[in-house]
């Protein structure tokens, strides 16, 4: 399986669709919901992205985007709203495959870049 590919996100804009959180997951041991963590013990978050290519020719239109979880590894800035317009600082992907079989592609960030940051 495929970890941690950095993703090269230049040509695309990337707006907030929900707001970023807490992650929680529920414990297979107790059923209860947990935060969270990474190795070190510090909390994860999460937001929903819309991402879409810029056009590049006048008059072109982009081709559709997708909307996608992102997990995030640093606290996000506060005023991140959605329907901000923000950058993803260092994002990558990695395959997964759960125990039923199931597989799919995460997306994860360092962290996030608030509207009008730098």
């Amino acid at each position: 399986m495929l970890k941690n590919v950095p993703v090269v996100l230049e040509g695309y804009k990337v707006r907030v669709v929900e707001e970023p959180v807490v992650k929680m997951y529920k414990n297979r041991d107790t059923g209860k919901q947990e935060i969270a963590t990474n190795q070190d013990g510090a909390p994860l978050y999460e937001m929903s992205i819309f991402m879409k290519a810029i056009p590049t020719e006048e008059g072109k239109r982009a081709p559709k985007g997708f909307e996608m979880k992102v997990t995030l590894e640093t606290e996000p800035p506060s005023g991140i709203e959605e329907g901000d317009l923000v950058a993803l600082h260092h994002p990558r992907l990695s395959q997964f495959l759960l125990d039923n079989g199931t597989q799919g592609v995460t997306l994860k960030a360092l962290g996030v870049l608030a509207p009008n940051a730098g």
